[in-house]
């Protein structure tokens, strides 16, 4: 039987800026629809670097990015990116912050009310609407970033670092959010973390990139079922996943 195409393909990729080293070199990949895909490696190994090609937000030196078979830039509309930092607008409340794609789209008023009270529902933030930024948590303001981004139900969700400066209890429970909203709007997500112990958590694959190592140099499938929950964390086979996902991550740093 002929196998089906993937949802994400990448396929040769490479990255570098002007006449410098390859940042990304030989780099393949297929990823079906609704995997939940960790990025992990070394500082330096490119891969923060691999989300903004996948974005089209740069474009890469060399091979190709596919969605559903066409390039990537032709599916930029259906991505969403959330950034390390919350990049909230300040002079706007939470409400306002979240319906500002919706504006930007030139949704009618009445649509971008429904959109963003369903997701301050889905967040748990209904309390907090009128809250400007300066009002709330870490922890809150990652919230608010992830609604705005999926205000225009994105079928990729991009994440670099979102949790990387918050304390691990609130990772944790931000971890578990994340993947019940997951479970309601079906996106495929990639996901840039340092944490082993977060990629095992979240994801359906930890892809482990190196420096100056060509390609994948390990893609480990997380046979974790779903939905997780912090019984996951507790579990013996979620323990020796993270004890072989850093062991492998840590022959990657010798190299």
């Amino acid at each position: 039987m002929e196998r089906r195409s993937s949802f994400v393909s990448l396929k040769n990729i490479g990255k570098r800026y002007g006449q410098g080293p390859w940042v990304l070199d030989d780099l393949s990949c297929e990823i079906d629809q609704g995997e939940f895909v960790s990025l992990i490696g070394p500082s330096g190994c490119g891969k923060s670097t691999l989300l903004k090609l996948i974005a089209s937000l740069s474009p890469p030196s060399k091979g190709e990015i596919e969605i559903e078979g066409s390039p990537s830039e032709m599916a930029r509309e259906h991505m969403a990116f959330i950034f390390q930092e919350a990049t909230l607008l300040p002079w706007l409340n939470v409400w306002r912050n979240i319906e500002v794609p919706l504006r930007l789209k030139g949704l009618p008023q009445e649509e971008r009310n429904q959109v963003s009270q369903k997701l301050l529902k889905l967040i748990r933030l209904e309390h907090v609407r009128e809250h400007y930024p300066r009002q709330l948590s870490g922890g809150m303001k990652m919230r608010v970033s992830l609604a705005r981004a999926l205000a225009l139900s994105p079928h990729i969700l991009l994440m670099d670092e979102p949790f990387g400066a918050l304390d691990e209890m609130t990772r944790n429970h931000l971890n578990e959010e994340l993947l019940a909203l997951r479970e309601v709007e079906g996106w495929t997500a990639f996901f840039v973390t340092h944490s082993v112990a977060e990629a095992v958590f979240l994801s359906s694959r930890v892809l482990i990139l190196g420096v100056g190592v060509a390609g994948v140099h390990e893609d480990i499938a997380i046979n974790l079922p779903y939905p997780r929950s912090a019984e996951t964390r507790e579990s013996e086979q979620y323990q020796l996943l993270v004890r072989e996902v850093s062991r492998k991550l840590r022959a990657v740093e010798s190299l």
